[in-house]
């Protein structure tokens, strides 16, 4: 079950603040990203255990929904396939290196 605790602005958009989540309470240290789809809002946060979660708030129902967590530091312990192929190149995605130029 997902509790959140918002503030409101003076705009009538709801802010996530902090929320509970298998009976653990998170601060939001950091709203990350926002964007909005029919009738829901959408939170990348980052909360006070260090992790990132994405929230929705569907306006239709009021209700809060939990749908993604993301552990930063686990991502770099990914291991790549056995063939030492990086799994992003082999799905054929475009990699960027740190100056945002493409690598092929």
């Amino acid at each position: 079950m997902l509790k959140v605790e918002c503030y409101t602005g003076s705009q009538l958009q709801e802010n996530p603040e902090a929320f509970i989540l298998k009976d653990s309470r998170y601060k939001v240290e950091e709203i990350l990203d926002r964007w909005y789809g029919e009738g829901a809002s959408y939170f990348k946060v980052k909360a006070d255990d260090d992790n990132i979660y994405l929230l929705k708030y569907d306006k239709r129902s009021g209700c809060w929904e939990w749908v993604f967590y993301q552990n930063p530091s686990k991502m770099n312990a990914l291991p790549y396939s056995l063939s030492g192929m990086n799994p992003f190149r082999k799905a054929r995605w475009e990699e960027m290196d740190p100056d945002n130029q493409f690598l092929s």
